[in-house]
């Protein structure tokens, strides 16, 4: 009977080991810092440790942005001459070129599936938003008209961009993924730009940036461009809002000036602003993303 009594208290103490729950993972973000000298890719944990320079180049590295399944990181860079769509591992590894050409292709983002790739291109028509294979192939323009800065909604049905074609400024739009049924969403005009406008995870959200007066502050809405609220009131410039995977936090970058910067998380509703990293001038392309669950 004791040998028993013994026996089942140690499969009791083993079947505990194994209910007891995974280790917390931190959750961690992508920046582009300057500080290495040129605009660099950098991972790090949300309170701004454990900090790893992923690109490591001579070049510029910026608009980073996490594909679905946290494997790959696509990017931009010029290390060919000309700015264009690369893919990394996670890690920084396994560098692949998508684009090439003598055309600026910029602002990657991933569909859900990961199986396509939306992103900016400059051309001698002007500035059009395309899609592509995950691996660079069967790559299509989308729009006919100036577009800029797309974010594809977690749900994969829509693709969140800008664009001056209203006049006098930067507006938000949204289309389909072949570029058809767009709608208008914001009226303000914009004039200034940095408008890199973000998806809340569960796709019922949006967050970007509009001019106030001569400033630039981050905005919320519903999807559809209702309810609009502002949610920082810092002055300067404001951009590069990034929610985090539970919807409530958002990210971002704030400077006052060209030569200063820094990065916040905030509530999504604007409130408990904390930094976590200072001394972080402003980057065009300097894009945050979170990783994805």
């Amino acid at each position: 009977m004791r040998a028993i009594l013994m026996t089942l208290s140690a499969c009791l103490v083993v079947a505990a080991a194994w209910a007891a729950p995974a280790p917390e993972v931190k959750q961690e973000l992508l920046i582009v810092s300057n500080r290495t000298g040129k605009p660099e890719i950098f991972r790090m944990n949300a309170d701004g440790t454990g900090v790893k320079n992923l690109t490591n180049s001579k070049s510029l590295n910026i608009n980073p942005v996490w594909s679905p399944d946290r494997r790959k990181i696509a990017f931009a860079s010029d290390r060919d001459g000309v700015m264009n769509i690369y893919v990394m591992d996670h890690d920084g590894k396994n560098v692949k070129q998508l684009t090439k050409g003598a055309e600026v292709s910029r602002v990657p983002t991933w569909s859900k599936d990961g199986k396509k790739i939306a992103f900016m291109r400059a051309t001698n028509r002007g500035t059009f938003i395309f899609t592509m294979d995950g691996d660079g192939g069967n790559v299509k323009q989308i729009t006919n008209q100036d577009a800029y800065d797309p974010a594809w909604s977690p749900d994969g049905k829509k693709i969140l961009f800008t664009s001056l074609r209203g006049g006098a400024g930067f507006r938000l739009y949204v289309m389909d993924p072949d570029g058809s049924n767009v709608q208008q969403l914001t009226t303000n005009a914009n004039r200034i730009g940095f408008v890199y406008p973000s998806w809340s995870p569960d796709g019922k959200k949006i967050a970007w940036t509009d001019l106030v007066n001569n400033t630039l502050e981050i905005f919320t809405a519903d999807a559809d461009g209702k309810n609009a609220k502002q949610v920082t009131k810092l002055g300067g410039t404001n951009t590069y809002a990034a929610w985090s995977p539970d919807g409530k936090k958002i990210a971002f970058h704030h400077s006052a000036n060209p030569n200063s910067g820094i990065y916040y998380v905030m509530d999504a509703d604007g409130k408990n602003r904390k930094e976590f990293l200072k001394n972080e001038p402003p980057i065009e392309g300097g894009r945050i993303v979170w990783r994805p669950k």
